[in-house]
């Protein structure tokens, strides 16, 4: 144990986010924070070094989760995509290679969703 040991509080918890997914044109999948719900974040003291850290975080909690929201908050992400989403299987003697260029998430009915152009050979 540490001289000043915490524990995390958030509210709600765990925080709720909302990110929107594309595709870039150079086959980077982008994700961006469109949305974070996060009222409060304080600190519980888990150790007796802690406790003033502890108390004048729970006086900082709403500020402090202001501030996380706001640096979050349309944060963008690029990551890279290695090879083209696909797959391959066994069709008689011959192998078929299924590939989905242009991928574009998005979301049906509250799923996650790939959509793109299959190509098939």
């Amino acid at each position: 144990m540490a001289l000043m040991d915490f524990k995390t509080i958030t509210v709600p918890d765990p925080p709720e986010v909302t990110v929107r997914a594309g595709t870039a044109p150079d086959g980077k999948l982008t994700l961006k924070l469109v949305d974070l719900r996060l009222s409060d974040v304080s600190f519980l003291p888990l150790s007796v070094a802690a406790v003033p850290v502890g108390i004048l975080s729970m006086l900082l909690s709403k500020p402090t989760a202001s501030a996380v929201r706001e640096f979050f908050t349309d944060q963008t992400l690029d990551v890279p995509l290695p090879q083209p989403l696909g797959t391959s299987f066994p069709a008689g003697d011959t192998e078929v290679k299924v590939r989905l260029d242009q991928p574009e998430l998005g979301s049906h009915n509250g799923m996650l969703m790939i959509s793109g152009t299959p190509s098939v050979s």
